[in-house]
């Protein structure tokens, strides 16, 4: 069930001139992509830190593992 305030912005955006709805959708579907390319991009990068941080790992306890054998 509808809130009453989306009630009242649909009520309003129903008002609104075809020029105005048309400027509007755009700009809403404009700042939408806008919204999920800036949050796909944040994941990505948080998935490629956690990826670098685990190679660095991998490296760090493979070269002390290296050494102890060596030695």
């Amino acid at each position: 069930m509808e809130t009453p305030r989306y009630e009242d912005v649909r009520n309003a955006f129903a008002r609104l001139r075809l020029e105005d709805k048309a400027r509007f959708l755009i700009e809403a579907t404009a700042a939408t992509l806008a919204d999920g390319i800036e949050t796909a991009g944040a994941l990505l990068a948080r998935g490629l830190e956690r990826c670098m941080e685990a190679c660095q790992r991998k490296t760090a306890t493979g070269s002390a593992g290296g050494a102890a054998t060596e030695s």
